[in-house]
């Protein structure tokens, strides 16, 4: 008849508490990992039109969701995103990125976004295509690993360029004023 020794039961005891301790690590890690990445950035719009201030910061919001995915990685931590009427600097900005150091040691970003750049009000694309810009570029200093920036630029298109653009060609299965036509073949 075998013996059951009270070391035996000692030694389980403690493989399970030891499994016990590395899952309930585990499970903390993910927790916050999990938290982090789907914690909600910060967005304050600095406007009066209530209506246009919620649109705006639920526009940011999806943008910045959006972008987090599209990046495969959390945003900075103490990420905040503040958008104001202009930013003025020696020449207007449509968007710009701050980081600093607190007293305590961390680091934060601000991102700032211009609602106006020289004159001309900027639309909600504008806004999320200057946010994009500024996630990115927070997104590849915080990974660490070198990264290259390749242009592209596009002329812009001015009015007395476009005069010299030619007319397109009409449909030929458009319906024509006369009611011939409509795609049909005339026999």
């Amino acid at each position: 008849m075998p013996r059951h020794h009270p070391n035996r039961f000692v030694r389980r005891l403690s493989r399970l508490r030891a499994i016990r301790a590395k899952l309930t690590k585990t499970t903390r890690q993910l927790w916050h990992a999990l938290r982090r990445w789907r914690r909600a950035v910060p967005v304050e719009v600095l406007i009066a039109d209530h209506a246009r201030r919620r649109a705006l910061e639920r526009e940011l919001r999806r943008g910045l969701r959006r972008l987090q995915r599209a990046l495969g990685a959390p945003l900075p931590d103490d990420l905040a995103v503040v958008v104001q009427q202009v930013i003025k600097t020696d020449r207007h900005l449509a968007g710009c990125c701050q980081i600093g150091q607190r007293p305590a040691g961390g680091r934060f970003a601000l991102v700032r976004l211009a609602l106006q750049v020289n004159g001309r009000r900027l639309g909600t694309d504008e806004l999320l295509a200057a946010l994009a810009e500024q996630c990115v570029g927070l997104a590849m200093r915080e990974s660490g690993s070198p990264s290259v920036l390749v242009p592209v630029e596009l002329e812009p298109v001015g009015p007395a360029e476009l005069g010299h653009l030619r007319p397109l060609r009409p449909d030929p299965l458009a319906p024509r004023p006369d009611g011939s036509g409509s795609g049909e073949r005339a026999a």
